[in-house]
């Protein structure tokens, strides 16, 4: 018995409009919707969980619409960033003796590997000259 289907009025983003996505993106949405996706904010998280990129979906929204979308945008990511900030403080403490440790155990090969790499340099200078020296002459 074959499955009936059901069109919806729903708005649905197909494959056909995904033309400007790379073929990555394309991948993963055809794997997950070979029929198209309603336009739902389940599928919309779904979307996100997959790694599928929401900007380039932002060329359908029209400009009053794309006013508010931009503004909740700007909403959203400043909510975040203040409530990193306590975490970061945190994180930044915590690994600050870590990377002092680490910056003083790699000091004196640090020196090394650039006192090696600046004889390393002069040497391969001299010898491109001289062998350009040794080169007979084109004007002659």
């Amino acid at each position: 018995m074959a499955v009936k289907t059901y069109k919806t009025d729903a708005p649905r983003i197909t494959l056909a409009m995904l033309r400007g996505a790379c073929k990555e993106q394309r991948d993963i949405f055809r794997k997950e919707w070979p029929e198209g996706a309603e336009v739902t904010i389940e599928n919309v998280r779904r979307a996100q969980e997959l790694g599928l990129s929401l900007i380039w979906g932002e060329r359908w929204i029209t400009d009053p619409a794309r006013k508010a979308y931009l503004e909740a945008r700007v909403q959203a990511l400043k909510a975040y960033n203040e409530a990193r900030v306590p975490a970061r403080k945190a994180y930044l403490e915590a690994t600050a003796p870590a990377w002092e440790a680490y910056y003083e155990a790699t000091a004196t090969a640090w020196k090394v590997y650039r006192e090696a790499l600046a004889q390393a340099w002069v040497a391969a200078y001299i010898a491109s000259v001289a062998e350009r020296e040794a080169q007979p002459s084109k004007a002659s």
